[in-house]
């Protein structure tokens, strides 16, 4: 497959897992292939949607850990301080969406969907259903809702995140052909 990248022009800073203990991150796993993994952290606690099913109350050790031992491309965009609501309540608000589905299937739910109704719901960004990743990312910066990201594989200096772009249409054939392997394990 062919990949092409989207350069999306964010502030940078050096990789340090102690700055993923506070605030809200969108964790991106395997950034560079397609489709990326996403996942959230809220004040040092990650969670996501998967093929697998639901992954709450994921330590950061844990998460760095995995990471460091699979040699994981990871990438993480801090958004911008929701004004309102405490982390706490981000925190339980965003595994109560995550419960709302079993895991990633084709055609129904992506790692992606809890989260963009997390974004609905603390930032008040619309849910555009095929939206793709690096789309939402964009509209994110578009927003003003990012304050920096950071990633352990890329140069730090860089000002320009890559991501790669890809169609629904691969993104739902990718998700088959993952779920048919999984359930076959």
């Amino acid at each position: 497959m062919n990949k092409q990248f989207i350069d999306i022009n964010l502030t940078s800073i050096s990789y340090n897992s102690n700055a993923l203990i506070k605030n809200s991150w969108l964790v991106l796993l395997h950034y560079k292939r397609i489709p990326p993994h996403v996942g959230m952290i809220v004040n040092g606690n990650y969670n996501s949607l998967t093929i697998k099913g639901q992954e709450t109350n994921i330590g950061l050790q844990v998460l760095n850990k995995t990471i460091q031992q699979k040699k994981i491309d990871a990438c993480f965009i801090q958004l911008e301080k929701q004004p309102v609501f405490s982390a706490d309540y981000q925190l339980e608000i965003l595994q109560h969406y995550i419960k709302q589905f079993k895991s990633v299937q084709a055609n129904y739910a992506t790692c992606l969907s809890p989260i963009k109704l997390f974004l609905n719901e603390f930032y008040g960004l619309e849910i555009i259903t095929n939206e793709l990743l690096f789309e939402l990312i964009i509209r994110l910066d578009t927003n003003k809702f990012i304050l920096n990201y950071m990633s352990n594989s890329q140069n730090n200096n860089s000002k320009t995140l890559q991501l790669p772009c890809y169609t629904n249409n691969q993104l739902q054939e990718i998700i088959l052909s993952e779920t048919q392997i999984t359930h076959k394990i």
